[in-house]
């Protein structure tokens, strides 16, 4: 058997399974698409052709897919569900703390626990002395987990036992970030405007992450982001969906959504994020 099991191999799942390799944890991995398996193989990890093998193999299940719906999809098919008993279930996939509950309530109707976390980074971050996960819900599931989960980030929290809590943490961090992206797009046009080099903010004035932005609009580059502008998109959505289905204001996550939409309309896709600056600039 496995120590651990991961489910979903995209950047992020990919970085996590990377890093418990290389701590030395016997890991089994699944994805739809196999491809993405065959590096772990090669390197001594178990792939398995079907999820309801993956759940078999491990008292541990890493689950890291586009978001909870894509989960539950998974999950519910009977095959799958029944293979649950006295595993525990670790999601780090995006969400809204509402869909938090309804996945803890879910697997703890099929006997097995879960805890629910959230990765404050990205991919290159996984593994590093300053990547920080949140995590929360059953504390003793997540005393079992903690010697396998530890070398994930060297800032791995336990928040408790409310299971909305690393959720709602990871949209208030996103939300800053969502922040830093358009104020820093408004801060290069204005220096635009009178003739002063994006390079000049970037070595001068700006943050660490108004500084990439910077160097990325001097560069005008665009094309080889870690992740992509479609994807914080599609991250955003949960921040506007929280505010409405809360009733707190919406001005904010309507004033982004309404501007990552004209830039993915404009073609900017698949571009950094930093190509806001681009849809501000009216080109």
């Amino acid at each position: 058997m496995s120590d651990i099991s991961v489910v979903g191999l995209g950047l992020m799942g990919s970085a996590l399974a990377n890093t418990l390799q290389l701590s030395g944890h016997k890991i089994t991995v699944w994805n739809r698409t196999r491809g993405k398996m065959e590096s772990f193989i090669a390197n001594g990890a178990d792939g398995t052709d079907s999820l309801t093998a993956a759940v078999q193999a491990s008292p541990i299940i890493l689950i890291c897919v586009s978001d909870y719906a894509l989960t539950t999809t998974m999950f519910r098919a009977t095959e799958v569900a029944d293979h649950l008993h006295g595993r525990t279930i670790v999601q780090m996939s995006s969400g809204a703390p509402k869909e938090t509950l309804k996945s803890e309530e879910w697997f703890m109707q099929h006997d097995a626990k879960y805890l629910d976390g959230a990765i404050l980074g990205g991919p290159a971050d996984i593994g590093g002395e300053d990547a920080q996960i949140l995590i929360c819900g059953n504390e003793d599931a997540w005393q079992r987990c903690k010697p396998i989960l530890n070398c994930l980030a060297g800032k791995f929290q336990y928040m408790g036992e409310n299971i909305r809590t690393a959720a709602t943490l990871d949209l208030a961090w996103l939300t800053q970030r969502y922040g830093v992206f358009v104020s820093t797009a408004h801060a290069l046009l204005l220096c635009e405007a009178e003739g002063v080099d994006a390079g000049e903010f970037a070595k001068t004035v700006a943050g660490d992450r108004a500084k990439l932005i910077a160097e990325i609009v001097h560069s005008g580059d665009f094309s080889d982001p870690t992740a992509t502008l479609r994807v914080w998109n599609a991250a955003h959505e949960h921040i506007k969906r929280h505010a409405y289905d809360t009733k707190i204001n919406t001005e904010f996550p309507d004033f982004v959504s309404n501007l990552l939409n004209r830039a993915e309309y404009a073609g900017y896709g698949e571009e950094d994020i930093a190509a806001i600056v681009k849809v501000l600039r009216g080109s």
